[in-house]
């Protein structure tokens, strides 16, 4: 059994991105990023202090860093996060 050409690869990882951003700009998926949003914000103290985490080189800089204030940080961009559509042009 061969693999598939890398162009069919491609392709498919292009309209499953598609895929998703079109369910994150839809009412349902709005409804989700303002949920895992939400839910990041009021757990943002308690994940960064978590010793699973901090075990982890990714969750010792995140503590370093201001681990609580970069997960809110980032909770507000995937709540307030809105898709930037190319229109597709008839050339």
């Amino acid at each position: 059994m061969r693999a598939p050409p890398i162009e069919e690869v491609r392709r498919q990882v292009a309209e499953a991105a598609e895929a998703v951003v079109d369910y994150l700009d839809s009412p349902e998926g709005r409804r989700l990023r303002s949920r895992v949003a939400s839910g990041l914000i009021f757990t943002a103290p308690l994940l960064s202090r978590l010793p699973v985490v901090r075990r982890t080189p990714l969750g010792r800089a995140l503590s370093l860093l201001g681990g609580a204030a970069l997960i809110v940080k980032a909770a507000e961009m995937i709540r307030d996060w809105e898709p930037r559509r190319v229109e597709a042009r008839g050339i």
